[in-house]
């Protein structure tokens, strides 16, 4: 199973995630009491900070990609992304011919659609 990666993740993220794994295996793993409790805070401590970390490159690249929107409507896709109305648009793959059949593929339809709007000069 292959996971979608995400625009905010940095490979500073990934080294933490590593160390906190480890740190949580150490910890689990301890046997004297006194030491389990270090480690036990170490371990939490830990996991703040990487928790953190994500939340701050998540708003990083969150007010990143608000920048990059244009400025003829800087609300259009920030407004349709936070009231989940943002679809992708699917490729055309079909259309009707003027012989009244439908195309097959992306090639013909293209063919098609250049057909009907540029007029050849024979």
């Amino acid at each position: 199973m292959k996971y979608k990666s995400v625009p905010w993740w940095i490979q500073e993220l990934t080294i933490k995630r590593k160390r906190l794994n480890a740190l949580r295996r150490r910890y689990q793993r301890t046997c004297t009491i006194e030491q389990r409790e270090t480690r036990k805070k170490i371990y939490h401590e830990d996991k703040s900070r990487y928790q953190a970390a994500i939340k701050k490159e998540k708003l990083n690249s969150w007010k990143e990609y608000c920048n990059l929107t244009p400025s003829t409507n800087p609300w259009n896709t920030v407004y349709k992304i936070m009231t989940n109305k943002h679809r992708r648009l699917l490729p055309m793959t079909t259309l009707l011919k003027s012989d009244g059949l439908y195309t097959s593929n992306l090639n013909e339809t293209v063919q098609a659609m250049l057909d009907h709007l540029i007029t050849r000069d024979d």
